[in-house]
């Protein structure tokens, strides 16, 4: 039996060379069991290319997330790991608050940076 699931949207990906950060906006309304298998190859690759070319600094910005299921909270964990995994840091931003909640129940908030905007996220990259 053949699963007939949604295709990915995609990343939006944002370079400020200044600070040395990438944003990386998810484009789909929902992180779930359908879209992650592909957005979670090219999420790494995405930033593994970047942290070559000298980023270091990681903004997933979740604002058009309105779903996620625990394939997403995983999709959030890989690229958690790969930036920390390279000397690099991930910065989560514009999560609604059941994904926050979603985050606490699983115990893993307090191992990532999270920050309520984008611009809140960019100024604490800027104050180191």
């Amino acid at each position: 039996m053949e699963i007939v699931g949604k295709k990915s949207q995609g990343l939006s990906v944002t370079t400020l060379k200044d600070d040395q950060t990438v944003i990386i906006s998810f484009n789909d309304r929902s992180l779930n069991f359908y879209v992650t298998d592909s957005l979670k190859e090219s999420l790494k690759d995405t930033i593994n290319s970047k942290i070559e070319e000298g980023f270091q600094h990681f903004v997933l910005n979740l604002d058009n997330v309105k779903i996620i299921d625990s394939c997403g909270v995983g999709l959030i964990i890989v690229a958690n790991n790969v930036t920390s995994c390279r000397n690099a840091k991930l910065y989560l931003s514009n999560i609604k608050p059941f994904i926050i909640k979603i985050f606490e129940i699983m115990r893993i908030s307090k191992h990532l940076s999270i920050f309520d905007t984008e611009d809140d996220a960019l100024a604490a990259i800027k104050n180191g």
